[in-house]
């Protein structure tokens, strides 16, 4: 588990440094401080421990029918931009420039936890999503 959100800079390069919480939660769970970056639905990007990339999502591709548009889309949107990180001595990982476009990436990154994997989001992207959040669920439907 990935907890919390951080606002982060990033540099001219696409450098980004990861959180020390999620760096030390890729240490002591996954023994590897490696990530996965790639492209998300919500217009974010999403990072997995090369693990759970490879449990979550590779294995389920795995078993679905290669003949199925459906996901032949998936592996066009989600598997083929998919890049593996290390971070460097300081925490920091490069964000290439495609998924960087793809996320509207600038300056002030937020990353924000989730279960097994984490989100990494431009900050007004992010603002204006979770206003979308908010409403939606002051509409109701929700049983929890």
């Amino acid at each position: 588990m990935f907890e919390g959100e951080h606002t982060v800079s990033m540099d001219d390069k696409g450098r980004v440094s990861i959180p020390a919480g999620f760096r030390e939660a890729l240490r002591r769970l996954f023994d590897d401080e490696s990530i996965v970056i790639t492209r998300d639905y919500d217009g974010c990007l999403r990072a997995y421990p090369p693990k759970e990339w490879e449990r979550k999502v590779l294995q389920k591709v795995r078993s679905l029918p290669m003949n199925d548009p459906k996901v032949r889309a998936y592996e066009r949107l989600v598997i083929s931009p998919a890049t593996t990180c290390s971070p460097d001595k300081q925490g920091r990982v490069l964000v290439s420039p495609t998924l960087r476009k793809d996320a509207a990436l600038n300056k002030q990154v937020v990353f924000s936890g989730g279960p097994g994997y984490f989100e990494i989001w431009d900050i007004d992207r992010r603002n204006a999503m979770l206003e979308e959040a908010q409403k939606l669920l002051l509409a109701g439907g929700l049983d929890f």
